[in-house]
């Protein structure tokens, strides 16, 4: 590790006098960093300066629903904006601490993506059934004083101290906003039946993944391939959802259907055959985490009142009514890449 991630990692938080007046933004009251510009939409707000070739971005996030334990709501933070926003690797993890009744937790790494390189901090408070995160990029230790005085001067809602949460298989997700942030698949075959001609031309797979970020987006992806057709076909969506309770809303800015032609008449893609925009549906799913023992493996249930132009047909698993079911295997592979294995 760099004695860049080695400064921020051992820092201790201090108060700094160059401060501006106090604000709120969601659950968070901050004092903003005088002379750093400032970036704000619904989901994050972002204090930004440069300083010849440095430069340090210090973002709040809106809060998210808390799975109740400090450590697992930091691991899933990290994920999301750490390793999958910045290709960071595993973070160097300071301990724990105590604010406002707030359990803190927070860790560091080195990174670098599309040219951009530096340290990654990441603090998180868990507490009142909520998670907020602060994460700050830098490539100079001169911001280092800004950085620990902007998260000292956070204050954030005093709150009872929590209960323990529930014992639960090891690995066992809660039914959170949190737990949604990753990959999710789901795949559907059809096998070809010897003797059965009729069954050669619905021959192939339809693989779909949605893909939940902590900023609140998504991105949703499907891929069809069948024997007997001569194009395959891709699907890529992108929007915003949003979680009140156990409802999951899915609202689309973006939606392309495409075709494209099989390259050698296998199921890899070849040239772009045409494509066009899809109507843009917005839903309302129930979701769930159900643990299937009998494969010991998680599944996130999305469930609706009726079937929908982007999830197609309800699954014939009929452990839940008006469901489709996904998990987290395979989703390293690239859905819109040359072949799927």
């Amino acid at each position: 590790m760099s004695s860049l991630a080695l400064i921020l990692f051992t820092a201790v938080l201090l108060v700094s006098n160059s401060f501006a007046q106090s604000a709120k933004f969601d659950v968070v009251t901050y004092t903003a960093p005088a002379g750093w510009s400032v970036e704000k939409d619904a989901n994050s707000i972002r204090f930004s300066k440069e300083s010849g070739s440095s430069y340090c971005v210090i973002s709040v996030t809106r809060s998210v629903e808390s799975i109740g334990d400090s450590a697992k709501n930091f691991e899933l933070l990290w994920k999301g904006t750490a390793t999958e926003g910045l290709n960071a690797g595993e973070p160097q993890r300071g301990k724990g601490g105590d604010k406002n009744g707030w359990q803190a937790e927070f860790g560091v790494a080195m990174f670098e993506k599309d040219g951009l390189k530096g340290a990654a901090l990441l603090t998180t408070f868990t507490g009142n059934d909520k998670v907020v995160a602060i994460l700050a990029i830098t490539n100079s230790d001169e911001f280092q004083p800004a950085i620990e005085a902007f998260v000292d001067n956070v204050k954030l809602p005093p709150i009872a101290a929590q209960k323990a949460p529930s014992a639960a298989p090891v690995g066992a997700p809660a039914g959170d906003a949190v737990k949604l942030i990753g990959k999710w698949n789901r795949s559907g075959s059809v096998s070809p039946v010897y003797a059965d001609p009729v069954s050669w031309g619905t021959a192939g797979y339809t693989k779909s993944r949605y893909e939940f970020k902590a900023d609140g987006t998504y991105v949703y992806t499907e891929r069809s391939f069948r024997m007997m057709h001569q194009n395959i076909i891709i699907v890529k969506e992108n929007g915003r959802y949003a979680v009140s309770g156990n409802i999951l809303t899915i609202t689309p800015s973006k939606s392309v259907i495409a075709s494209y032609a099989k390259a050698g008449g296998v199921d890899a893609l070849g040239a772009l055959v045409r494509s066009q925009a899809r109507p843009l549906e917005t839903v309302n799913y129930k979701f769930t985490f159900h643990y299937f023992s009998g494969i010991q493996e998680w599944n996130l249930v999305l469930q609706a009142d009726k079937v929908t132009q982007r999830d197609g047909q309800f699954s014939n698993n009929t452990t839940f009514p008006n469901a489709w079911y996904f998990d987290q295997r395979f989703t390293d592979n690239d859905l819109t890449a040359v072949r799927v294995n």
